[in-house]
């Protein structure tokens, strides 16, 4: 279990690294409610982007997007529109992205997919 948190810190750090380089703002991480949580809430250029990161070293258990199930997303989506409701964002554009971050050694891989669900 330990190990499994280490990945995903890592992962989590690899995403905000790509997602800065190509422009967007992190306003969150880990933004928690009692619904759930959000890996990553973050803002490319008008749009709200509400992000959950996924991390592997191996593909033996499929693709790290695969393993956001229905219950998951609708974790997300509650924790969103809390999000959205607080702050005051009813109007905005805001889509949910996944970002698959694959870890070989000291090497990573990242997959972006955008407006997933």
């Amino acid at each position: 279990m330990y190990y499994n948190k280490i990945i995903g810190k890592c992962g989590e750090d690899e995403a905000v690294k790509y997602l800065e380089s190509k422009g967007y703002i992190i306003l969150f991480r880990n933004y928690i409610t009692y619904q759930g949580e959000i890996d990553i809430i973050a803002k490319d250029k008008q749009e709200y982007v509400f992000i959950e990161v996924k991390t592997r070293s191996t593909r033996n258990f499929g693709t790290p997007a695969e393993s956001v199930k229905s219950i998951k997303k609708n974790h997300i989506i509650k924790s969103s529109e809390y999000y959205i409701y607080k702050n005051k964002l009813e109007n905005k554009l805001i889509r949910y992205d996944v970002i698959e971050v694959y870890l070989k050694g000291r090497n990573s891989f990242i997959n972006h997919i955008k407006n997933i669900f």
